[in-house]
């Protein structure tokens, strides 16, 4: 868990948008999470540039994957 601070940079940085569906955290009936773009349970960090703002949707559904397809190469 990443603290208050940090959740408000990340959030900032994002624009207060789910940074995988861009949704707004506004019209959302939860407060987003700080997701790990590398999970901590494969060696992430809690530094900044591995840290996401996710809608609990997002967050759930991308469990601790971190491969994916692109959608501009479709690689």
């Amino acid at each position: 868990m990443v603290s208050n601070s940090i959740r408000e940079i990340v959030g900032e940085r994002a624009k207060y948008l789910c940074e995988y569906c861009h949704s707004p955290e506004f019209v959302n009936t939860d407060r987003f999470t700080v997701d790990h773009l590398i999970p901590q349970s494969l060696g992430g960090s809690d530094e900044l540039e591995n840290l996401a703002l996710s809608c609990r949707r997002c967050n759930e559904r991308r469990y601790n994957f971190t491969l994916g397809i692109d959608p501009k190469t479709q690689e």
